[in-house]
């Protein structure tokens, strides 16, 4: 007998209370991250067939990652982001087959070109640069990810992060939250907790009219060890 270990993914606290069958969940994909790749990604797969929840939008955050390129120039960076979203579904093609709800793949660019994706954009714009504590929300997130960058390279041009991470933040959170609850998704399945940027984007633009959508789902990954028979 020999020890297969695997690795089974649950949903975190907030998500035990929660009533899955026939609803709408956008997988959110950042392309590049471990945990969307080989084992962890087979375990939300197994994770989301088991929940019974109706309707995937498998969510490839591709493009969206260009900023965090620093050393390419813009239209380099955006190109070889959208290969990466090429790649990674190309390479992910099997374990996203197994998906057993209906499932529909967007890619980052078909979600910006929504009809209501730009005045949302614009609107959360506004709220950061008129609403001090949105703005210190969003500020708190790139602070984050700044010390993690100055950790891995003192040399890093922080003031050209900081400005990446804006315009990364002010892109993704009007489509993960407003654009996606106004279209009815019911839960966003991510491996990490949510930031503090997308956590108020949530609470000013989507609670006070769709309290009930885009509910953050985080998940946790375990290693199991099951017993096969020797061959």
């Amino acid at each position: 007998m020999n020890p297969d270990h695997r690795t089974k993914a649950s949903f975190g606290k907030a998500g035990q209370e929660l009533e899955f069958s026939g609803k709408k969940a956008v997988l959110l994909v950042s392309v590049g991250q471990r945990y969307h790749e080989g084992d962890k990604l087979s375990a939300t797969v197994d994770l989301i067939n088991r929940s019974d929840i109706g309707h995937v939008t498998v969510a490839v955050a591709d493009t969206l990652q260009r900023t965090n390129f620093l050393d390419m120039p813009e239209d380099i960076a955006y190109a070889h982001s959208l290969r990466l979203g090429n790649e990674w579904l190309e390479r992910n093609a099997e374990i996203l087959g197994r998906l057993e709800p209906a499932v529909e793949i967007l890619r980052w660019d078909a979600a910006l070109a929504d009809d209501d994706y730009a005045g949302l954009r614009k609107r959360v714009g506004d709220e950061y640069a008129t609403n001090e504590e949105y703005r210190g929300a969003v500020d708190a997130t790139i602070g984050v990810f700044l010390d993690r960058l100055s950790a891995r390279d003192e040399h890093a041009d922080l003031a050209q992060a900081f400005t990446n991470c804006l315009t990364y933040l002010l892109e993704e959170c009007p489509a993960i939250m407003p654009l996606w609850a106004a279209q009815g998704h019911d839960f966003v399945i991510y491996p990490q907790p949510m930031t503090s940027a997308m956590a108020s984007t949530r609470e000013i633009f989507v609670q006070p009219e769709f309290p009930d959508k885009c509910q953050w789902l985080s998940l946790k990954f375990k290693k199991r060890a099951q017993a096969l028979a020797a061959a």
